[in-house]
């Protein structure tokens, strides 16, 4: 049984938004990493099917697991080929700097996961979400998504 991106990243955004509009941020915060994850795996699957081949060491999707700077590195290498998943491609590290730079699974428990905390991060981590979204959105009604 392989693991089911286009579900889950629609399950997670849609926990992150009803938590972020209950102002829980540090749970709507944290989901949203899930997202972005989501939606880069989602990316190199479709890649994947079409040929791509991973860079640094990796042999499956999952050895990626939750780190967010190899996938958004990977997404930025299939945006540059030039195959016909490139043009959704996001720009991760612009689009997403928030959850690149405060997103951590393994800090969930720790002193500092406070950082996700906070209403003004919310709101720009929701806002990188959304665009994500657009973009899964944009490959179902395009089809490359089924």
């Amino acid at each position: 049984m392989s693991d089911n991106y286009h579900d889950t990243v629609y399950r997670m955004y849609e926990s992150s938004d009803i938590l972020y509009k209950q102002k829980q941020w540090f749970n709507s915060n944290y989901l949203a990493g899930y997202v972005l994850e989501c939606y880069c795996k989602l990316i190199l699957l479709i890649s994947v099917e079409q040929g791509h081949a991973f860079s640094g060491g990796h042999n499956s999707i999952k050895a990626f697991g939750h780190g967010l700077v190899e996938l958004k590195d990977e997404i930025g290498l299939i945006s540059l080929e030039g195959c016909a998943v490139s043009s959704y491609c996001i720009d991760v590290q612009s689009c997403c700097l928030n959850l690149i730079n405060n997103w951590n699974p393994n800090k969930r428990y720790g002193a500092d996961s406070s950082i996700l905390n906070k209403d003004n991060l919310a709101l720009d981590i929701h806002a990188e979400i959304e665009e994500l979204m657009d973009m899964v959105i944009k490959m179902e009604i395009d089809g490359v998504l089924i």
